[in-house]
């Protein structure tokens, strides 16, 4: 795209053209992001606000994504599908291609739950194009997980094209509870690590905690270590909205829950004070919105009790703009972090730009609960190993904090600021483009 397109009217030729040589004196960015707006995926904001501010800090940026974008979409968006996760996601019917078994063979005995490995050569192939229809020009690849798929689409451009690398990982791979995973995969995770680390030259956390992890893991790759928080774009912040008239609070929990991310303990807890008659107990209903992975490890009796007696609803992903409506109108939000100390659900910044209390089911110590107190939010974490006894006395605090929204604090405002995070990834940019 012309960066004089993009220009507002009125602008002088010697503005056009300063503006012009920002644009030449910096490189390419290819963003590679599975999840993308307008695809109701949480993952998919991180790139989004990436994006947005890097483009309005004179970078030229090339998006390539598996979700499905509108037809008037910017040339510079490219959409490649990814035919295979409607598979996974459905469930086999007939007889699978030859790329479909291939990649069965890797979910199945590798990496089971991730998509796109064989969308990623689709993904290089673009990336190769790319570099052809701009032979003269400087690029830098930034690929953003999860899935998987988009580390191999990294690891395969990098192999081919000798471009600078930014690997966002976000969070480890191997962040969901060791127990749940095979003995292979449990030695090709750092295995993966390892080689990615090797080959990329920038590599991003979005936790301290797990920049930390890797350090003590692979001390080498110090030198290329970032971490770049997840965080809440000023101009499109949501906010509270006034709660409806309804004889029940409404705790919500939106997003998908997968790999040990349950609310047993939740639920659990709600039923036992439901059945001792706690008043604020049966004034609450609970929405799990989005979709569900059957290794999330759901109490499935419990669960169907729960729907049976009304007061626990599942329902399945909505646009995001209802599920931020739902989340904006609720009397409380919910999070569900019980397989990792290290991870910061990117719904947790959004929780506290809505203000209202949060009760958060994570391990002692997390990464979660420190914002939660450095932010001065509402909150009430429930611990994974609590007793019967200190999650109820928990909860019944929780039920009786008021529906009023809160400004968390000072710190939160600026330590999450998405301007501020592109800024860091605009350093790592220029340091190795």
């Amino acid at each position: 795209m012309n960066s004089a397109s993009l220009l507002p009217r009125g602008t002088s030729r010697w503005e056009a053209e300063a503006i012009e040589a920002v644009h030449q004196s910096k490189p390419h960015v290819i963003m590679i992001a599975y999840y993308f707006p307008p695809a109701p995926e949480i993952g998919g904001m991180r790139p989004f606000r990436f994006r947005k501010y890097l483009q309005r800090m004179g970078y030229r940026c090339h998006l390539i994504t598996a979700s499905p974008q509108a037809q008037d979409c910017p040339a510079d968006t490219i959409f490649v599908a990814d035919e295979l996760r409607a598979v996974w996601d459905e469930g086999p019917s007939g007889r699978l291609s030859f790329e479909a078994w291939q990649e069965l063979l890797v979910r199945k005995f590798i990496f089971p739950g991730h998509y796109g490995f064989i969308w990623a050569r689709k993904v290089a192939d673009q990336c190769r194009q790319l570099l052809r229809a701009h032979p003269q020009e400087r690029f830098v690849l930034y690929s953003t997980y999860p899935p998987l798929g988009t580390i191999a689409a990294g690891l395969l451009v990098r192999s081919r094209e000798k471009i600078p690398w930014i690997a966002d990982f976000r969070d480890p791979i191997g962040g969901q509870a060791p127990e749940l995973l095979s003995r292979q995969t449990r030695f090709a995770i750092p295995w993966l690590e390892r080689a990615t680390f090797r080959r990329a030259s920038a590599v991003v956390a979005n936790v301290q905690a797990a920049a930390d992890m890797w350090s003590r893991q692979f001390p080498w790759v110090q030198p290329k270590l970032h971490v770049i928080y997840n965080g809440f774009d000023p101009e499109d912040v949501p906010r509270a909205r006034p709660v409806p008239a309804r004889d029940h609070k409404l705790i919500v929990h939106a997003g998908a829950l997968y790999h040990a991310r349950n609310p047993n303990g939740i639920v659990d807890s709600l039923a036992r004070l439901r059945a001792a008659g706690a008043q604020e107990a049966a004034a609450v209903r609970v929405l799990l919105l989005g979709a569900t992975d059957s290794k999330a490890g759901f109490d499935q009796a419990l669960f169907a009790r729960a729907q049976r007696e009304g007061w626990l609803e599942l329902q399945p992903q909505v646009p995001r703009a209802e599920a931020q409506r739902l989340l904006e109108e609720a009397d409380g939000l919910l999070l569900v972090q019980p397989q990792s100390n290290v991870q910061v659900p990117g719904k947790l910044f959004e929780y506290m730009c809505i203000g209202r209390p949060i009760v958060a089911l994570v391990q002692r110590s997390s990464a979660v609960e420190d914002v939660l107190v450095k932010a001065e939010a509402r909150h009430m974490c429930i611990y994974t190993d609590d007793s019967a006894e200190a999650a109820d006395r928990k909860m019944l605090e929780f039920l009786r904090m008021p529906n009023t929204a809160a400004v968390p604090s000072e710190w939160f405002q600026s330590s999450f600021d998405v301007r501020q995070q592109t800024a860091e990834l605009a350093k790592i940019i220029d340091g190795i483009g």
